[in-house]
């Protein structure tokens, strides 16, 4: 019995994983190594660029979504987010964002109490021109 050499044996292994990764494309891309190699290395270039914009692509869709619903009920996300925190509310960003597209009840009563943090922070000419909200009662308000 013939034995091969290491240095054959691991270019096939590599020809292997190659067109392993390469299974799913069409065509010649798929079986034929050198045509296959470079639609590869194209792909995974692709993917690291990629990986990379996910998140700041994300993280601008949940600016968007928590800036339309908190438009919704008067104020703008950073008022929202602030005002939240001065009341002893430190909610992540992804968290709102998933109380205002399942739970709107929930987030209509965070911007409540954010309104009213609001409000009760304001200097006595600004806070007399400002809604009220219903339903909330604060410390400052006892």
């Amino acid at each position: 019995m013939r034995q091969t050499t290491p240095l054959i044996r691991d270019k096939s292994l590599r020809r292997e994983k190659v067109l392993k990764m390469t299974a799913k494309y069409f065509g010649r891309r798929r079986n034929c190594y050198s045509i296959a190699i470079k639609f590869l290395q194209k792909a995974l270039k692709y993917t690291t660029v990629g990986r990379k914009i996910k998140p700041q692509y994300l993280a601008q869709l949940r600016q968007t979504r928590l800036d339309a619903a908190a438009a919704e009920h008067g104020l703008d996300y950073w008022k929202l987010q602030s005002n939240l925190i001065k009341s002893g509310l430190s909610l992540h960003s992804q968290e709102l964002q998933n109380l205002a597209i399942w739970e709107p009840r929930t987030f209509k009563c965070l911007t409540d109490i954010a309104k009213a943090k609001q409000k009760l922070d304001a200097s006595p000419e600004v806070s007399e021109r400002l809604p009220k909200p219903e339903g909330v009662i604060t410390r400052g308000m006892l």
